[in-house]
């Protein structure tokens, strides 16, 4: 399977709800697929402060990336495309990424 047949399958939604999230020293990061658009995400730690009457948490500072062009969802599944607790059920895109890899390491 090439990437024109990924492409379409991601178009029409086989991928949409995979992810993959982490955490660290409370700063969290991760990928997910949300209608056909690959997203990368960075969410910062969160404060917290006493206001007088209670605790109050300010979530920190959150950006998004967003593959929404084929040339960017191509160059997506070659670098992301190997993660297999999100295409763990998709072993074409494993595969995919595997090759990019093989390339590129033959380089």
């Amino acid at each position: 399977m090439g990437i024109a047949d990924i492409l379409r399958a991601l178009a029409n939604g086989a991928f949409d709800g995979e992810r993959t999230d982490s955490e660290k020293s409370g700063v969290s990061s991760g990928f997910y697929i949300e209608n056909g658009t690959p997203v990368q995400y960075r969410e910062g730690k969160s404060t917290r402060f006493f206001d007088g009457k209670e605790n109050v948490r300010t979530p920190g500072k959150r950006t998004e990336d967003r593959f929404k062009t084929d040339e960017e969802k191509t160059i997506f599944f070659q670098k992301y495309g190997f993660k297999r607790e999100m295409f763990g059920k998709h072993p074409e895109v494993i595969d995919y990424s595997r090759a990019y890899y093989e390339d590129k390491k033959n380089e």
